[in-house]
């Protein structure tokens, strides 16, 4: 009984794991490419929660859960695309 219960925690888990793709995403600079994006994503994704960058976030005028992420990532030169 005490594996599934892990089992089942560990598919929710991995249910609301966000991918964050470089397609979703523009560089402000048009040398930075699918590595540079990676890697500042996943810097971005493990400091979303510090309070710098959900402030910078917030002055961006990002809202909601990914504003310390979105926020983070502006500052590292990615902006996200809009949907037309």
């Amino acid at each position: 009984m005490m594996r599934v219960g892990i089992f089942f925690i560990l598919i929710l888990l991995a249910g609301c794991a966000e991918d964050r793709k470089f397609e979703d995403f523009i560089s402000a600079t048009s040398g930075e490419g699918e590595q540079e994006f990676l890697r500042d994503s996943k810097l971005c994704t493990a400091e979303k929660d510090k309070f710098s960058h959900k402030i910078q976030g917030r002055e961006f005028g990002f809202e909601g859960e990914h504003t310390g992420y979105l926020g983070c990532m502006k500052l590292k030169g990615w902006s996200q695309k809009t949907s037309s």
